[in-house]
């Protein structure tokens, strides 16, 4: 009876060492067209730009870097797979919503590389904003603002956030009396919901 017991114990013992050293069991494998949010997820009336949003293979890429090899680099380090972008347009203006909205989802090889692609150096300078939301396994939340063609006042905040292999974004676009992290941070955790139910039907 004591041997059983002791078998019992040392099963259940290496089973969780195995799932322990295991971090990137249940990878999501398939396209990641299929983990983005639809115009009909959107708080509002938004249009699909068909002609900004689409695949983003590796290929297609720009760092913005003057080092030649920066993109061999990149792709090294996070074993980048592919990616999907979708871009939204509000057509019936309100007070309230932001104005564009960026949804993008990138897949990886592992939980290792989207950390390294969520840390990777930004060209552009952006702000951290100070959160206490957590979505994902890590994220984060920044803003930069910037003049419409019209020259009116515009923040883009950002969310950046990652579950296990893969890598979710949500940009909000919007005039800065209307601009509020909250969109941004809204959309992101019903991105990352999408990525739960896929990966854990």
């Amino acid at each position: 009876m004591k041997r059983l017991i002791i078998f019992v114990l040392l099963t259940i013992l290496l089973s969780s060492c195995s799932k322990a050293s295991n971090p990137d069991q249940a990878l999501y494998e398939g396209p990641p067209k299929d983990l983005l949010l639809q115009s009909e997820d959107l708080p509002g009336a938004y249009l699909l730009m068909e002609e900004l949003s689409g695949q983003k293979p590796n290929e297609s890429l720009k760092m913005n870097s003057e080092e030649p090899q920066a993109l061999e680099q990149y792709l090294e380090r996070t074993g980048r797979i592919a990616g999907w972008e979708n871009h939204f347009m509000l057509i019936e203006p309100t007070q309230t919503l932001p104005g564009f909205i960026l949804n993008q989802a990138v897949v990886y090889e592992s939980a290792v590389g989207a950390q390294n692609a969520l840390n990777w150096p930004s060209v552009q300078v952006r702000e951290t904003v100070e959160n206490d939301r957590i979505i994902g396994d890590a994220m984060t939340l920044t803003m930069i603002p910037f003049n419409a063609p019209d020259n009116s006042a515009w923040i883009d905040y950002r969310v950046e956030f990652t579950y296990k292999n893969l890598l979710g974004a949500i940009s909000t676009f919007s005039p800065e009396m209307v601009a509020k992290p909250d969109y941004a941070l809204d959309l992101a955790e019903l991105l990352f919901q999408q990525f739960e139910n896929t990966l854990n039907p």
